[in-house]
């Protein structure tokens, strides 16, 4: 992965949810540009050589953990809308109230940046193609999902409360290699791997996927540029196209050499557009990752056949 140059200044960096799969990857990442880093979670990820602190955010204080002057990258919360629909309490409590405890911690350490990590999901579900910007005026009302509900309150929560400088980042539906699928991406590709017949509400549902590596950078990038982007709120780093349920079918056959078939059960699309022109303005990032090659690594994660070497 590319990123950008380290910051002179080795800022220290605090991230929660570092034993989640995007923090995994921001910490190795972080660590290989010079960063020294803190990871905070409910539990430790053997994968990380960093200092690592168990910890729950919502009942422990811990503002005395955090060096004065560090950024702090908030990545923890309840991460999946079937997770928060099965434990609404639960999702309160790690998405709104330890939202509210890292912004008091904060402040309270005298960060000198916090980043937090929205997501797509506050944009409204839509059945045609709709161009999704971060200046569309956005309603609790339009939102069917509580991860998205939590999500924008959260945003507002750090909108209106904050007193540190802040930058608001809202994620698009991340993809990438890991043994166990966590998007649809992975979930079809692993179906095609397997022979099963797919069936999906509507083949053209999509989104803008956006693979991890990408994702890991374009942070990583709003870390370097500081404070100069802490008033340029919120900023989507997303994939580079829309990419539907349909194409994600045909781009694993064509890998796999396999004519899995797609049942569509000719409901209405749910399409989710975040368009990405102002992080490329701002951060100067984009997406590097080709689709396909993205997906290659993802099904030789799962899968880890011999015969996959043959595709790469």
């Amino acid at each position: 992965m590319k990123t950008t140059q380290k910051n002179p200044l080795k800022n220290t960096l605090v991230v929660t949810g570092s034993a989640g799969f995007v923090g995994e990857k921001l910490v190795v990442e972080a660590e290989k540009l010079g960063y020294s880093v803190i990871g905070m979670d409910v539990r430790k990820s053997t994968k990380l050589t960093c200092k690592q602190i168990v910890i729950d955010l919502v009942n422990e204080d811990f503002y005395r953990l955090i060096p004065k002057g560090s950024v702090l990258i908030h990545l923890a919360s309840l991460s999946t809308d079937s997770a928060c629909r099965e434990t609404p309490q639960l999702a309160i409590d790690a998405n709104l109230k330890a939202t509210m405890s890292v912004l008091e911690s904060s402040e309270k350490a005298e960060v000198s940046h916090l980043i937090f990590a929205s997501s797509e999901w506050v944009y409204p579900e839509k059945s045609e193609i709709t161009e999704q910007r971060e200046s569309d005026r956005l309603e609790l009302s339009d939102l069917n999902s509580l991860y998205a509900i939590t999500k924008l309150v959260g945003e507002s929560i750090i909108r209106i409360s904050a007193r540190t400088p802040y930058s608001l980042l809202r994620f698009g539906i991340v993809y990438g290699p890991r043994s166990i699928p966590g998007s649809s991406v992975e979930s079809l590709a692993l179906k095609v791997f397997n022979g099963e017949v797919i069936s999906v509400g509507s083949k053209k549902t999509a989104r803008r996927f956006i693979y991890v590596d990408d994702l890991v950078d374009g942070i990583l990038t709003a870390v370097n540029l500081g404070v100069s982007i802490a008033d340029k709120n919120p900023i989507n780093l997303a994939g580079s196209k829309l990419i539907t349920l349909q194409e994600i079918v045909q781009t694993a056959n064509e890998i796999l050499h396999k004519s899995v078939a797609l049942i569509d059960g000719d409901k209405p699309a749910s399409i989710r557009n975040p368009l990405i022109d102002r992080a490329n303005e701002i951060l100067s990032w984009q997406p590097k990752t080709e689709f396909s090659m993205g997906m290659r690594k993802c099904i030789h994660a799962m899968t880890n056949e011999p015969e996959m070497k043959g595709i790469f």
